[in-house]
């Protein structure tokens, strides 16, 4: 037979561990703004992305805004990226139409992008630009002089 007090001394252990929960979530993530500027002039509407220079497989990326300034988000945790050296790339695609390769189509015309950026700032590995990430809050600039 259970007594009371064998009763309460769980019950109070999980009632704390409900509310207060069993832990860290895991990393603490960092916030981290990047402005992107071309030849000194914000870049606006530009692809940044991070990827991480070891072996981790971490990732975060954003849209420039109309002042080059994005904030990183990683895919599966939102807002910051984990601490950790990255490598960046940059990109900045613009729509433009071409005549449609089959008759099929009755405007005649078809839509691709390209990137307007130099192509070495599209690859992780040849940009340039890369951030080291701690557990402090910061802001990146990167210029792209072509």
């Amino acid at each position: 037979m259970m007594t009371k007090k064998t009763f309460c001394i769980p019950f109070a252990v999980l009632l704390a561990l409900t509310m207060f929960g069993c832990g860290d979530s895991g990393p603490r993530m960092t916030p981290v703004t990047v402005t992107i500027t071309q030849k000194g002039s914000p870049l606006a509407g530009a692809t940044v992305s991070a990827a991480s220079s070891d072996e981790q497989g971490n990732s975060a990326s954003a849209l420039t805004d109309a002042s080059g300034t994005a904030t990183l988000q990683t895919p599966a945790r939102g807002p910051g990226v984990l601490p950790g050296e990255y490598n960046v790339a940059v990109t900045k695609w613009e729509s433009y139409t071409v005549p449609a390769p089959s008759s099929d189509d009755p405007s005649g015309v078809a839509t691709e992008q390209k990137n307007i950026l130099p192509a070495k700032y599209a690859n992780h590995s040849t940009s340039g630009f890369k951030l080291t990430v701690g557990t402090s809050a910061f802001t990146e600039t990167f210029d792209i002089s072509e």
